[in-house]
């Protein structure tokens, strides 16, 4: 559940720079096409348990509300 908060929040701050037009469409996708590439190489495990560690801290922070 956390990496899917994480992968929420950070979906929102795309569309949002997206919609002020603070980042273009071929960005988004090459940042996109980053993390998949990332997320295959070695450092893919360690990637995934930073990004689940705060999606953890995330959704803590959330259920506190």
């Amino acid at each position: 559940m956390s990496v899917v908060a994480v992968a929420v929040v950070i979906a929102a701050v795309v569309v949002l720079l997206l919609r002020t037009n603070q980042l273009k469409v071929g960005s988004a996708v090459v940042c996109i096409l980053l993390g998949l590439v990332l997320g295959a190489t070695p450092a893919g495990p360690a990637i995934n348990d930073a990004v689940n560690g705060a999606g953890a801290w995330l959704w803590a922070q959330v259920t506190e509300l």
